[in-house]
């Protein structure tokens, strides 16, 4: 009897501290040198300096050898009610949720219903696509590899509420982008083709996506505590846990916002909205890396996990970069991975198959950096170079402005690819800083930045000139002399116009307060000069308008008032001019009168030109 409690004690023992217990009986080290007994207290340790200071919450799961060896948790999961994180605690794995669509590519791959190398047009209804420019077919492996020729969009991503969310069909015809470049040609980020994926899986098995998921991972991994549904429908459990969790921004150190977005939900929604808790995240890891003799339950047989996780995509400098979909992690070993972001909460999940090793990471913190991509270095360690045996480049050759591949090119919000605009800038011979970060040199042409992010960008030259730079997910490109002229005088235009447009209508305020006792008469002239600047102000409104807008996660059709408003403009900047033309001659004016007549045709022109420019109209 007595023997019996006490195997009970230990097993309740178990089962309360699983990290702990369980961390005690791994032998060995991890790859960085660190004694799995003592990697509790190292992650502990490590996680201390983040929690309350630049991280609200986190939960971290490890997995060694199949096992779950640390579930752990930290910080707040409702910092204004001091609702603790725990590892029942459900997480949006933003991002990650991709590692889903690509494992079932690979199921149906292996059951010989798809194709990684077939134009993916046979999966789709005819005529399925309206903005391609490039005969080249689009394949799976593009997909995989972001490589489709894409630009990006900035609409129909999110939406704030449920209702809005529409069928996966609707949503990818809905958010079609133009085609830019050539498939294969250049890595640019795309969430529309991941989505694409998921509902090729959906033309081929008939069922949704979600559904499928549910059925071939969830259920046969026991993720219980999983949803991918946009809305959670699939899963009420981990729907009425996500009310309890609440996303941060951090303004300054130890000081954090919370979200004014309490829940966004995803459209394209295979490319980013599983929520669940990492203890099943850290089963799905797990089962990717089987122990030797043993079968992954996600596939008929291991080979066709082998070939998924298989490197497929190289850097130019033939560094390992892509693995059917899984990015290729630059550590001490190797190391596949993915990370995530949503509105509210960042996510990075990695594991290194040949030390059957994972790390999960979630917190609920807006672009978290310092845990998601510190901790797998402290883990994994850090990538080794030869650097002292080779001459290093100089990295003056590599100065000038980049762009990210990853960016919309057509319409209104191609403007926004100026902000992701960067300056090289030069610090010494082998280091720069460039889109708020320093990086060194670590290899021949391939840079390391020197904070949390364990960032790489890699330099192609050709005939010693940047070709482009390659970061994991997405391409830079030299900005063209031709393109930054055209920055350069759209900003020197907007400058002139917009200053101009206020300092008019200033000055008719303030000449009708000054005159508001007087009878004053309007010449035809002064009409029309004051219909025109008023246009202009109208112009600015909508679009500052529009941008609030965008930035709340409003939907494309609900833009199309304020493109017409600026149909609209174009048309009365028209008549105006015309009308001001007109009356040119029919009246003397003063000179000061003269110039403020040209300078508001000037803006109103310039104002135009800027709209037409940056297609602020579509």
């Amino acid at each position: 009897m007595k023997k019996a409690f006490v195997i009970s004690v230990l097993m309740m023992i178990l089962c309360y501290f699983p990290s702990t217990a369980l961390a005690a009986i791994i032998q060995g080290n991890t790859p960085s040198g660190i004694a799995y007994s003592d990697l509790k207290q190292q992650v502990d340790d490590y996680a201390a300096d983040y929690i309350g200071n630049t991280t609200v919450g986190a939960s971290i799961a490890v997995v060694k050898d199949g096992e779950l060896i640390i579930n752990t948790s930290y910080g707040y999961a409702d910092l204004e009610k001091q609702v603790e994180v725990t590892p029942d605690s459900v997480f949006e794995w933003g991002s990650a949720t991709k590692l889903l669509v690509w494992t079932s590519v690979m199921q149906l791959v292996e059951q010989g219903k798809l194709d990684l190398d077939e134009n993916i047009q046979k999966y789709l209804p005819k005529d399925f696509f309206t903005k391609l420019h490039y005969d080249t077919p689009i394949t799976m492996l593009n997909l995989m590899h972001h490589d489709a020729g894409w630009e990006d969009k900035y609409t129909d991503l999110f939406y704030l509420s449920a209702d809005d969310v529409k069928p996966l069909l609707e949503v990818l015809h809905i958010s079609e982008p133009s085609q830019v470049n050539k498939p294969g040609e250049v890595v640019a980020y795309s969430n529309y083709g991941v989505a694409l994926a998921g509902y090729i899986v959906e033309s081929i098995t008939g069922q949704p996506f979600y559904e499928y998921v549910n059925e071939h991972i969830f259920t046969v991994l026991d993720m219980k505590d999983t949803a991918i549904h946009p809305s959670q429908k699939d899963n009420k459990g981990v729907a009425e846990k996500r009310e309890s969790i609440h996303g941060y921004s951090v303004a300054n150190k130890g000081e954090f916002s919370r979200s004014k977005n309490e829940r966004v939900f995803i459209g394209l929604y295979p490319a980013g909205s599983a929520i669940g808790t990492a203890e099943d995240a850290a089963k799905f890891i797990a089962t990717l890396m089987p122990a030797d003799g043993k079968s992954s339950p996600l596939f008929q047989s291991n080979d066709t996990l082998t070939k998924m996780l298989t490197t497929s995509g190289f850097y130019d400098n033939g560094i390992p970069r892509n693995a059917h979909g899984f990015w290729e992690g630059m550590y001490g070993v190797d190391v596949l991975e993915h990370g995530g972001n949503t509105d509210s909460f960042s996510s990075n999940f990695t594991f290194s198959k040949e030390e059957k090793l994972g790390v999960i990471i979630m917190t609920n913190q807006t672009a978290e950096s310092g845990l998601s991509y510190g901790l797998p270095v402290l883990v994994y360690g850090d990538y080794a170079t030869t650097k002292d045996e080779e001459m290093l480049p100089d990295t003056h050759e590599l100065k000038g402005d980049y762009f990210q591949a990853r960016q919309a090119y057509k319409g209104f919000s191609k403007l926004m690819g100026v902000l992701m605009t960067g300056h090289l800038k030069v610090i010494d011979e082998n280091s720069f800083s460039m889109l708020g970060m320093t990086f060194k040199q670590i290899a021949p042409y391939v840079y390391k930045s020197t904070n949390d992010y364990n960032m790489f960008i890699h330099f192609t030259m050709n005939a010693g000139e940047v070709e482009k730079a390659s970061m994991m997910v997405t391409d830079l490109l030299p900005v063209s002399k031709s393109m930054n002229l055209f920055i350069m005088v759209s900003l020197i235009a907007s400058v002139i116009a917009i200053l101009s447009i206020i300092v008019s209508l200033l000055t008719i305020i303030i000449n009708a307060f000054r005159n508001r006792k007087k009878a004053v008469s309007f010449t035809p002239m002064k009409k029309w000069n004051a219909l025109l600047n008023l246009a202009g102000g109208v112009a600015l409104l909508n679009f500052a308008i529009m941008a609030f807008r965008v930035y709340s996660y409003v939907s494309y059709e609900s833009l199309m008032i304020h493109f017409g408003i600026f149909y609209g403009y174009i048309v009365f900047v028209g008549v105006c001019v015309g009308m001001i033309g007109v009356q040119w001659k029919k009246a003397s004016y003063t000179r000061m009168q003269k110039v403020g007549y040209i300078l508001s045709c000037v803006a109103a022109l310039l104002l135009v030109g800027l709209i037409v420019g940056w297609e602020l109209y579509k």
